[in-house]
């Protein structure tokens, strides 16, 4: 049976954005302050962590980029 490797990736994603660690740049990118600050693009699924790099997975830094920005959205349309 595979292994889920998606649920901690979540937590630590979650953690990431509530420690503040993730800034939104321009469309698309954003930096996540891990370990070293990681450039990512959330719409294509890009960083240059080693786990997305070497590992090819969706790494902690693009769940938290991409909730980051799922949140900024719901919050513009709330307020």
């Amino acid at each position: 049976m595979p292994v889920n490797t998606t649920i901690p990736r979540l937590e630590k994603a979650f953690k990431l954005i509530e420690d503040n660690k993730v800034v939104l740049l321009e469309t698309y990118k954003a930096v996540v302050h891990g370990s070293k600050p990681y450039h990512v693009n959330y719409s294509l699924e890009t960083c240059e962590c080693e786990d997305h790099t070497l590992g090819n997975y969706k790494c902690k830094h693009i769940w938290a980029a991409q909730l980051q920005r799922q949140h900024t959205l719901e919050q513009g349309v709330k307020n």
